[in-house]
């Protein structure tokens, strides 16, 4: 029997979903603003401004210390693919949203996430605990990439 998840499980399942819908929303958002402004790279660079001063921001708000260099330079050379990472991302929502709708983007971007995460959790790539494959996971992932076939077949 799967335990049940406590209250704040259950606060940042519903955080997540909130942030998969915001998420939904960015690849539209992304392609108007890259109509409205000349392309892919203005819309990122205006994207990734709005972030950093979004960031910049709370931090002076919730009065959180910036990143001091000596630890920038202390972390592993792979953390600074994150923000390589977002960047790729926001180009290709903005190039594939509107070729091949939200609903595939998101499934195929999703079924990505959860084939490497098998992966980084099997391994414990990147530090993280190693959390064994099993064959609901297994399932799950299966169903999804099945969802996706239906999804892209469908078009």
């Amino acid at each position: 029997m799967a335990a049940v998840p406590g209250a704040g499980t259950a606060l940042l399942i519903l955080l997540a979903v909130i942030g998969g819908a915001l998420i939904a929303a960015q690849g539209p958002i992304f392609a108007r603003l890259a109509g409205s402004v000349g392309g892919t790279l203005p819309a990122a660079l205006l994207s990734f401004t709005i972030g950093t001063s979004a960031l910049i921001g709370l931090i002076l708000v919730a009065g959180a210390p910036f990143p001091k260099l000596a630890d920038m330079r202390a972390a592993p050379v792979w953390v600074w693919a994150g923000g390589l990472i977002g960047a790729y991302q926001v180009m290709l929502s903005i190039t594939a949203v509107p070729k091949i709708g939200v609903v595939a983007f998101l499934t195929a971007v999703i079924a990505g996430q959860l084939m490497a995460a098998i992966a980084y959790d099997q391994f414990g790539a990147f530090g993280l605990a190693v959390r064994a494959l099993t064959v609901t996971k297994m399932v799950g992932i299966a169903l999804l990439v099945g969802g996706l076939a239906l999804i892209v077949w469908e078009r």
